[in-house]
C-alpha cells in the first residue's frame, strides 16, 4: 500500500489545479500524524563488507568496537555455516564461493564467484566524533580506525584496496517471521501517531517443500497427497506504539487466497482492504481493525465485521489506499470489467461505506495497471497507473477534487518506450511520479532467430521521475538516476545475449517517499545477478536514494530486502527525519542459508538534502500512430472471430503458450515477474491463454509454487484471458525436459525419481522417471510436452503415453524448430559448418519425425521457454475458452504452432487437424490460410516427407489437395506454411488409415 505524503509548505491563497479550484489547508494533516509519534532514538546501521575481490573463499574474522556510539545488535551478512559472532565484539566469518550453489553440483558451484561476508552494527547515541575500529586475525590485513561521521553521511569507506568496504545501510528489524512466509505489507500511521502493519502469511503444509523438493526414492502407490486444492493464506496486521509492537491480529481465518492488501486510517477507524478469492472470483473486502476508546482516545484493537466492497464478475486486484486532508480514506485498485483492464477509485463516506468515485480506463482494448495513490494538503488525492496504449505501456495521473470528486486526467510519459508501475507522491507544491522505463517493443519479436526486431521482458530496465505542478505542467529532477547498462537489449545471438544479460545492471519497481522535512526519497531494486543459483530469480536488492537540490545522494541499501525482484516497499515519514520503509525479505542474498519470506521495518536517514530541486521542463507529446500494432490487432482479431463449424461442433482458434518462464526459474531472471507474465500474455502478444513454464515452479519449493498459483486465478479474466496451471519439470536427454499442464488449482510439482542406489544412470535419474510422469498425469488429469527435442534437454523418444503426452513443441523461439533435419528453422550439426547451428547441443535422435515414425501421435504446438517473446504461439481449436476446454482440445490434438498470427484450418472430410480415423477413399485435404504477409509456398507432408508443394498467390489460401497414390495402412498427413517473411505455421498431423 503506498502511503499518502504531503508537502510541507503551507500555502494561504486559491490555486487552481487544470480547472480544479482548491482551497490550500492551513495544516499539514497526515505530516501532524507522523510526527505524532513518540520520540525514539534515531538510529543507524552500518556494514563492514569483507571480500570483494577475493578470488578464492578467505578467512574474514576479526572485531569492531565503536567508541562515541552504542552498538545495540549485531547481524550476520551472509553468514553461511561455520560463520558465527564471538562475544564480546568479535565474529568467526569467511567469504564463499556461491550464495547459495545448488546441492550436489559441483560444476555448478564452480561457475559462482566468491561471494562476500559482512557484519552489520546497529547504533544509536551517536556522537559527532564516533569511530569504528575493525581489527582483522589476519595480520595481512590488520587493523584501522574509521571516522563514521563521513560513513553515517552516505560515503563508502574503502579499506585494503576496496576488497573490505565499510558503508551505511539501513537498520532492519523483524515485523513478522515465524515458520509462515510472510510477505506484501502496508502500512499507515493512525492520527495518534501509531503505526499499522498489514501482511499476507501463507502455511506451507509440507516442511520438505519449503526448499527444493526432495527426489523421490521409489515411485509412490498414487499421486493423492500431490492433489492439494485448498487455499493457505491469512491476513495479519499489527500495532506499533510507544516504542514497542503489539501482538498479531487475524483480520482473516485461515485457509484464505489473499492478492495483496492496504492499511487506511480515518479520523477514528483503521481499516485493512484486502483482495480474497471467494466463489472463484477475487474482491476486495476490508475490516475496521481499531477504533479509539471513548474516554482516552487511544487507538485500541476491535476487529469490525467483514465488508465486501466490489461485486462485479471479473477479479478486483492490488489495492492501495491513502487518507486526504479532511481525514477521508480513498482506495483504488486494478478491476477488469467486461474483458478490460481498469483502475476502481472509492472515497468512504458519512456511514463508512465505499463509494466508487471513478472508473479509470484507456481506449478501446487498452487495460491499465498498477495503481498508486497519495494525497495533497489541500483535500485533493491523485492516482497514478499505467495504460497499454498502441503497442506499448504509457503513465497517467488522474487528480481527484476531494469533495466534488470530480478529476482530470494527465497524460505524463508516454513515449514509444514500455513506462509502467508508477509511484506517487506530493512534494514541493506538485506531483512526483516515479517509474520504469523500459525499451522499445518491449515484448515484441525477440529470440535466437529474431535478433533485435523486439526487446525481451526484463533485458532493460531503468527509473525515471516526473513532477506534475498545478497547472498540469510536467517536469524532470535536472539530476537523473543512473541508468541500465544494457545496449541494445535481445540483438544478440544466444549465447552471447546470455552473458551480455549477466553483466546488466537493471532498475526496477520504483517506490517514492516524503520525510518530514519534505525530502523526496526513492526506492527501486537493482540487479546483482547470479543465474546458477538454485534459489528461483536472480538476486535484487532494494537501494534508496534521496533528491537534493542538483543531485541524487549515493545509493544505500536496504537491510534485509533481497528476494525476488516483484518487492513493493511502504515508504512513510519517520520520526527522526528519515524515512521508515516497511519491506519484505526471503533472505536468499543476507541469509542464504536460511530461506524464508519476512517482514521487516527499517529506517534509513542522511544529513543535508534542504532545498527544491533542480528541474527541467519535460514536454510531453502525443505519440504517433503505429501501424505495425494496428496490423497485429487486426490479425489477432481474424483469428479470433474465425470459427469452424464442423461435425456437429464449432470450434474457435484460441492463441496461447505455456512455456513462459518468470523470474520464479534458477535461470529467469531476463523474463522478468510473474505480474510481468501476464501483462505480456494479455497485452504485447495479445493472447487467450497462458502457462507458466517455470522449473517446477520454483525448484519444487511451496511458496513459490503457491504464487503461480494464486496469480494463474487473479489474472484469470473469463472470456477474456484463461490462465492454465503448468510448470516445466526438467530433466536431461535422453529422458526430456517436459512442460505440464493442468486445468484445474492444487497439484504439486512432481520431484524426480532417483537411480537405483548405486548405478549410475543416463540424465541422473532412474530409468522409469518419466512413466511415473505419466501416472501422476493420467490420475490427476493433466497432459505434457517435450520440449527442444533434439538438444541435450531433449529425449531419443524411449517414452511415450498418447493419453498424457499429446502434443510436442515443433519450434521454440528461444531456439529453433526441431521437426527434422533440413527442414526450415532447424538447426544443423556443428561440425557440419552450416548456419544456424543446433543450439544446446546436438542430439539428433530427438527430431519429431522419428517420433511420429515410431507411431506416435503427436499434435504440434510452438512456445517461448526464456528471453524470446512473441514468435512462437500455441494455436487451440477449442469449443469454448475455458481451461477444461483448452485441456480437452489439446487431448485431442486439436493444435497447430505458428511463428505468427498465422490462421490455419485443415481438415479431411468430418475431421479436423489432429484427429485419427478410416477411410475408404483416397485421402483429401481442405485447407484454410489468411497468412500476415504473402505466403511463399505451403508444402503438404506425409509420413514426413514433402509430396506436394502449392504456391498461393498473396496472403490468403483456400484449397484442397488428394493424395495421388493412396497406401493401405495408417499415414499422417500435415501442412507446412511459410511465408515470404520467413514466418512459418505448422498444422498437426492427422493420421488417416487408408483401406483399399
Amino acid at each position: 500500500m503506498k502511503r499518502c505524503l504531503l508537502s510541507v509548505a503551507v500555502l494561504a491563497a486559491m490555486v487552481t489545479v487544470s480547472g480544479l479550484a482548491l482551497q490550500q489547508s492551513p495544516t499539514l494533516l497526515l505530516i501532524t500524524w507522523a510526527s505524532n509519534a513518540p520520540p525514539e532514538m534515531p538510529v543507524a546501521a552500518v556494514l563492514i563488507e569483507m571480500g570483494l575481490n577475493d578470488p578464492k573463499p578467505r578467512d574474514w574474522s576479526g572485531q569492531a568496537t565503536v567508541v562515541g556510539a552504542t552498538v545495540t545488535t549485531r547481524d550476520g551478512y551472509r553468514f553461511r555455516t561455520g560463520d558465527e559472532f564471538v562475544q564480546p565484539n568479535g565474529w568467526k566469518a569467511a567469504s564463499h564461493r556461491g550464495i547459495r550453489a545448488p546441492q550436489g553440483n559441483p560444476a555448478v558451484n564452480k561457475m559462482e564467484p566468491v561471494a562476500t561476508v559482512g557484519v552489520v552494527l546497529h547504533l544509536q547515541d551517536i556522537s559527532p566524533d564516533a569511530e569504528l575500529t575493525v581489527d582483522f586475525a589476519d595480520k595481512e590485513v590488520g587493523k584501522e580506525n574509521v571516522p563514521l561521521k563521513d560513513v553515517l553521511a552516505g560515503q563508502i569507506h574503502k579499506l585494503k584496496g576496496g576488497n573490505v568496504v565499510i558503508r551505511l545501510i539501513s537498520t532492519a528489524a523483524a515485523v513478522a517471521e515465524g515458520r509462515t512466509e510472510d510477505d506484501f505489507p502496508a502500512a499507515a500511521y493512525a492520527p495518534d501517531g501509531s503505526l499499522w502493519v498489514a501482511w499476507v502469511s501463507y502455511f506451507v503444509k509440507d516442511e520438505q517443500r519449503r526448499t527444493e523438493a526432495p527426489s523421490l526414492k521409489e515411485q509412490p502407490k498414487d499421486f493423492h497427497a500431490y492433489d492439494t486444492p485448498g487455499f493457505g493464506d491469512q491476513l495479519y496486521v499489527k500495532r506499533y506504539h510507544a516504542g514497542k509492537w503489539g501482538p498479531p491480529m487475524a483480520v482473516t481465518g485461515p485457509g484464505q487466497d489473499v492478492a495483496r492488501c492496504a492499511v487506511v486510517s480515518g479520523k477514528d477507524k483503521v481499516w485493512v482492504i484486502y483482495s480474497a478469492q471467494r466463489g472463484g472470483n477475487f474482491d476486495l473486502y476490508c475490516r475496521v481493525v481499531a477504533e479509539t476508546a471513548e474516554k482516552d482516545k487511544a487507538f485500541v484493537f476491535r476487529r469490525g465485521p467483514e465488508q465486501r466492497i466490489t461485486t462485479q464478475p471479473g477479479p478486483d486486484i492490488n489495492p492501495v489506499a491513502c487518507t486526504d486532508q479532511d481525514k477521508i480514506p480513498w482506495l483504488a485498485c486494478q478491476t477488469w470489467i467486461d474483458g478490460q483492464g481498469r483502475i476502481s477509485v472509492f472515497r468512504m463516506d458519512d456511514r463508512g461505506s465505499w463509494k466508487q468515485r471513478a472508473l479509470l480506463e484507456g481506449g478501446k482494448g487498452e487495460n491499465c495497471w498498477n495503481p498508486a495513490i497519495a494525497a495533497d494538503n489541500t483535500g485533493n488525492v491523485a492516482v497514478a497507473y499505467d495504460c497499454y496504449h498502441d503497442g506499448d505501456y504509457d503513465i497517467q495521473v488522474a487528480v481527484f477534487e476531494g469533495k466534488s470528486g470530480n478529476h482530470r486526467v494527465f497524460p505524463v510519459a508516454t513515449t514509444r518506450k514500455s513506462e509502467t508501475r508508477p509511484s506517487i507522491a506530493y512534494q514541493g507544491e506538485r506531483w512526483w511520479i516515479a517509474y520504469e522505463e523500459g525499451p522499445e517493443k518491449w515484448g515484441k519479436d525477440s529470440g535466437a532467430l529474431a535478433l533485435g526486431k523486439g526487446s525481451p521482458l526484463y533485458s532493460d530496465r531503468s527509473v525515471r521521475l516526473v513532477s506534475l505542478d498545478s497547472d498540469g505542467k510536467c517536469y524532470r529532477p535536472a539530476a537523473e538516476l543512473p541508468l541500465s547498462h544494457v545496449k541494445n537489449p535481445g540483438a544478440q545471438f544466444r549465447p552471447d545475449w546470455t552473458q551480455q544479460y549477466e553483466k546488466a545492471t537493471r532498475y526496477a519497481y520504483p517506490k517514492l517517499g516524503v520525510d518530514l522535512k519534505g525530502r523526496l526519497w526513492v526506492t527501486y531494486r537493482q540487479s546483482f545477478s547470479s543465474r546458477y543459483s538454485s534459489i528461483p530469480g536472480s538476486y535484487w536488492l532494494t537501494l534508496a536514494r534521496r533528491l537534493d537540490q542538483k543531485e541524487w545522494s549515493e545509493a544505500i541499501e536496504l537491510h534485509h530486502s533481497d528476494g525476488l525482484l516483484d518487492h513493493r516497499p511502504v515508504l512513510l515519514p519517520h520520526k527522526s527525519g528519515g524515512l521508515l520503509v516497511i519491506h519484505n525479505t526471503d533472505g536468499r542474498y543476507t541469509t542464504p542459508e536460511k530461506i524464508a519470506n519476512h517482514v521487516y521495518a527499517g529506517v534509513i536517514n542522511l544529513p543535508g538534502g534542504d532545498g527544491p530541486p533542480e528541474q527541467v521542463a519535460s514536454a510531453v507529446t502525443p505519440k504517433p500512430f503505429s501501424t505495425e500494432a494496428a496490423a497485429e490487432r487486426e490479425a489477432v482479431r481474424r483469428i479470433r472471430d474465425y470459427r469452424i463449424d464442423h461435425g456437429g461442433k464449432t470450434y474457435r482458434i484460441l492463441r496461447g503458450e505455456f512455456h513462459r518462464h518468470t523470474e520464479i526459474s534458477w535461470d529467469g531472471g531476463a523474463d522478468g515477474s510473474l505480474e510481468d507474465m501476464f501483462r505480456y500474455g494479455i497485452d504485447a502478444a495479445n493472447l487467450d491463454w497462458i502457462g507458466n513454464g517455470d522449473h517446477d515452479n520454483g525448484a519444487g519449493r511451496e511458496y513459490p509454487w503457491w504464487l503461480v498459483q494464486k496469480l494463474t486465478d487473479a489474472f484469470h479474466v473469463p472470456g477474456a484471458f484463461t490462465p492454465m496451471f503448468s510448470y516445466e519439470r526438467s530433466v536431461s536427454y535422453p529422458h526430456g525436459h517436459r512442460n505440464c499442464m493442468f486445468a484445474r488449482r492444487g497439484i504439486r510439482t512432481l520431484p524426480r525419481l532417483a537411480p537405483p542406489e548405486g548405478e549410475k544412470s543416463p540424465g541422473g535419474v532412474h530409468p522409469d522417471d518419466t512413466k511415473m510422469l505419466y501416472r501422476y498425469l493420467k490420475e490427476l488429469d493433466g497432459v505434457c510436452a517435450s520440449h527442444t527435442s533434439a538438444t541435450g534437454m531433449g529425449t531419443d523418444w524411449r517414452d511415450n503415453d498418447p493419453a498424457v503426452e499429446p502434443v510436442v513443441e515443433i519450434y521454440q523461439g528461444d531456439r529453433m524448430s526441431y521437426e527434422m533435419e533440413g527442414a526450415p528453422r532447424a538447426g544443423y550439426d556443428p561440425k557440419s559448418g552450416k548456419e544456424p547451428a543446433n543450439i544446446a547441443g546436438w542430439y539428433p535422435k530427438g527430431y519429431i519425425n522419428l517420433a511420429l515414425g515410431k507411431g506416435y501421435r503427436l499434435g504440434f504446438q510452438s512456445s517461448s521457454d526464456h528471453w524470446s517473446t512473441h514468435i512462437s504461439f500455441f494455436m487451440v481449436l477449442a469449443e469454448r475458452p475455458d481451461r477444461a476446454s483448452i485441456l480437452d482440445a489439446i487431448k485431442r490434438r486439436h493444435t497447430y504452432g505458428a511463428t505468427d498470427n498465422i490462421l490455419v484450418d485443415l481438415r479431411s472430410g468430418p475431421h479436423i487437424q489432429g484427429d485419427e480415423f478410416q477411410t475408404r477413399s483416397a485421402p483429401v485435404l481442405s485447407m484454410l490460410v489468411r497468412g500476415t504477409a504473402d505466403l511463399d509456398k505451403i508444402d503438404v507432408l506425409k509420413d514426413s516427407q514433402v509430396v506436394a508443394t502449392l504456391q498461393p498467390q498473396g496472403s490468403r489460401y483456400e484449397g484442397t489437395w488428394t493424395d495421388p497414390r493412396p497406401e493401405s495402412g495408417t499415414h499422417y498427413y500435415y501442412i507446412r506454411v511459410l511465408q515470404k517473411d520467413g514466418e512459418i505455421a505448422w498444422a498437426s498431423p492427422m493420421w488417416i488409415e487408408f483401406k483399399n
